[in-house]
Order: structure tokens, then C-alpha cells, then sequence
């Protein structure tokens, strides 16, 4: 073989193992040896020398992919929260789980918590929020798309929890703190007044119910609770708030001397008036306001979730129990929401 004919193959094999390696980083003596081994077998007669040396740097390039595959480059990152349908999110012993609210069965765990939560969940699309014991108080922290918790708020005590439109609402020593926008809005509550509920709207409008039975939707960027809405004759004992699009849902009595039957009326946030009157449906006992969570999904179900472990899936005229979640390690002792 001529050594011209020698010069243009070696060309020819450098290109072809540029091309096949170019996104991978072989070893450094990889193409000498390569090329050595062209060498020594070009003085041999072979009609297919090329093809012979490009068939080894193939099968060299199959093992370096192989090796890039098998071994791990890094930390791995924590699988993304995603959101199965029908589903809510409770929190049974120390962790975040989701469950099928229709056949009451647990879907995924969704991460550790500090510790058991305290008080309602709640949820901002596919953020969770939970409140866990602390020194002096207890922490708010937040469960991310990203499948990791953080703290995201300290307060002195427990209170009520509520998040929407990419903000975070809680009670906490005569106030209510609204974070989440480029600084804490804080909103005063009366001397002698609770907060029992929370709900977080579109726009940022602030629903509240107070211990008094009232109820008070503050305006984007408002800090007094100003006058409480007059609901409409009928609508007896609040115990839950929920955002239904611009209107509010509120839990209260089905019968205003009786603590037994509940319903969900529908009420314009604006002026109080009924917009739906609700199914009743019995509850096999009172519900504290502050052990009940009201919360809605993106089809306009409600899910009622009490403390105590009994829920009820209310859909239009519909009403069905629902399982009390439940893991290996124990049930759920905080109300559930509904989220995504």
C-alpha cells in the first residue's frame, strides 16, 4: 500500500472517530492505539483495513455510552411533585401523602415532614403547606414542585392556614400575615377575636371567619378586616371558607338550632347575597371550626375533612363519605385539602 494511500486513510479514520465521539470523552490514548493498530495491520494485505479499525472505535464508543449510563455523575435531583387526578393530600404520621378521594386509597408519598403536622393543610396548586410544632410556636413549611420541604414562615402559636394565588395566609398573634408578594402584608384583627378560617382568592382577596361567627373579605393589599358580610337569612354557624372561583363557599349548619347537618352554601364575596343554597348531609356530629377544612377543586368539588378522620366528597348534589387517610405508620390527625 502506497504511503499517499496511507496519509488519506489515516485522515479518513480521524474523521470517522471524530464524528462517532464527538459527545463523549473517551481516553486520552484511545485513538493512538487505534491508529497503531491501523498501522500494523496496513502492512499486512486487507481489502477492508477501514472498515476493520472503524468497527473497534464502534465498539469502544458503545462501551464508553455503556459506562456514562450505568454509572452516576452526580447527585441525584428529587423527583418532581406531580399531581394524579382526584386526588388530595393529607398528612398521616410524619409525611405528606396523596390519596384517591373516590376510592380512598394512598397514591404516593409525597415527602417527611419535621414533624406531625398541626392543624389544616393547605394547598396553592401543586405547593403544600403544613403547620408543625416548634419552639415557641410552630413553623409553617412548604412542600415545592421540586419534592423538597422548606420553612417558610415562624409563629408564636397555631392558628388557621390558607394559600392561593401564589401566596400563603396565616393567624398568628392578633393578626393575619399574607407573604408571598414582595413583602408580608399584615392584617389586624380585632381585640378579642379569633381566627377560625382562612381562604386565600384570585387577586389576592382575603376571606376570613372570626370566632364571633363572622365573616370578612378583605380587599388586595387591605389591613383591617373592616365590616363583616351579611350573609343571607338561613346561613347559621360558619365552620369553613372556600374560594369557589369569585364567589365563597362557606360550611355552616343545614338548621340553624342543630349542629348535626351540614351544607355548603355558595354567597357573593361582594355583597353576601346566596348565590347556591347547598345539599344537606349529616355528619354524625358537630365540627369544631377549628378541626374542619373546606376545599375546592379545579371541577368544583368540595372536599369537607375533619380532624378526627371523617371526609365527605360533596359534588353538586352528590355526597359520599370518603376513606380517613391512613398510612403503615398511622392516620391523618390534621384535616386534608384538595390541591392542583
Amino acid at each position: 500500500m502506497s504511503e499517499s494511500n496511507d496519509t488519506q486513510d489515516v485522515e479518513e479514520l480521524r474523521n470517522a472517530l471524530h464524528a462517532i465521539v464527538d459527545d463523549v470523552e473517551p481516553r486520552g490514548d484511545t485513538l493512538p492505539r487505534l491508529l497503531a493498530a491501523r498501522q500494523r495491520r496496513s502492512r499486512r494485505p486487507s481489502r477492508r483495513p477501514l472498515l476493520a479499525a472503524g468497527g473497534i472505535a464502534v465498539a469502544a464508543t458503545a462501551a464508553f455510552l455503556v459506562v456514562l449510563a450505568v454509572v452516576p455523575t452526580g447527585p441525584q435531583a428529587p423527583e418532581p411533585v406531580s399531581i394524579a387526578p382526584n386526588s388530595y393530600v393529607a398528612a398521616p404520621a410524619a409525611t405528606l401523602a396523596s390519596f384517591d378521594v373516590l376510592s380512598g386509597k394512598r397514591t404516593d408519598v409525597l415527602a417527611d415532614l419535621p414533624a406531625p403536622a398541626q392543624g389544616p393543610l393547605a394547598a396553592d396548586g401543586n405547593r403544600v403547606y403544613a403547620a408543625v410544632p416548634a419552639a415557641e410556636g410552630s413553623d409553617i413549611v412548604a412542600l415545592g414542585a421540586d419534592g423538597i420541604v422548606r420553612p417558610v414562615a415562624h409563629r408564636t402559636g397555631a392558628g388557621a392556614l390558607a394559600a392561593g394565588d401564589g401566596l400563603v395566609a396565616y393567624s398568628d398573634a392578633g393578626e393575619i400575615v399574607v407573604d408571598g408578594a414582595d413583602r408580608p402584608r399584615r392584617i389586624a384583627v380585632p381585640a378579642g377575636q379569633q381566627v377560625d378560617d382562612l381562604a386565600v382568592g384570585n387577586g389576592g382577596r382575603v376571606a376570613v371567619l372570626t370566632s364571633d361567627a363572622a365573616i370578612h373579605v378583605v380587599a388586595p393589599g387591605g389591613t383591617e378586616l373592616g365590616r363583616p358580610m351579611s350573609p343571607p337569612a338561613g346561613t347559621c354557624g360558619p365552620r369553613a371558607l372556600a374560594w369557589a372561583d369569585r364567589n365563597l363557599a362557606v360550611l355552616a349548619a343545614a338548621d340553624c338550632g342543630g349542629a348535626e347537618r351540614m351544607r355548603i352554601a355558595t354567597l357573593d364575596a361582594d355583597n353576601g347575597q346566596a348565590v347556591g343554597g347547598g345539599t344537606p348531609f349529616s355528619t354524625g356530629g358537630d365540627l369544631g371550626a377549628d378541626q374542619v377544612q373546606l376545599s375546592a377543586d379545579r371541577v368544583g368539588r368540595y372536599l369537607v375533612s375533619v380532624a378526627d378522620g371523617r371526609q365527605w366528597l360533596v359534588d353538586g348534589t352528590d355526597v359520599r363519605p370518603v376513606a380517613r387517610p391512613c398510612s403503615e405508620s398511622g392516620c391523618a390527625t390534621s384535616p386534608a385539602t384538595f390541591w392542583g
